[in-house]
């Protein structure tokens, strides 16, 4: 993979994260603003959750082909 093909392939990542973030931001408001109160270890849980809320959120919304070609 070239450094060009590799940027574009993480502009791609990059634009779904925010993506989906932003289609749960209202469930997780709440939640990410009370985060700095946890302890570290609810913090580490907390973030967790949050990264796969993301990730299924990605994957929901993504064609079988879409997903083959990020292989």
């Amino acid at each position: 993979m070239t450094r060009q093909e590799a940027i574009k392939r993480w502009e791609f990542i990059v634009s779904r994260v925010f993506w989906a973030e932003e289609a749960i931001s209202k469930e997780w408001d709440e939640r990410l603003h009370a985060a700095p109160s946890m302890t570290r270890e609810e913090q580490q849980q907390f973030a967790q959750e949050y990264f796969t809320a993301i990730a299924t959120e990605i994957v929901s919304r993504t064609s079988d082909e879409e997903l083959a070609a990020m292989e």
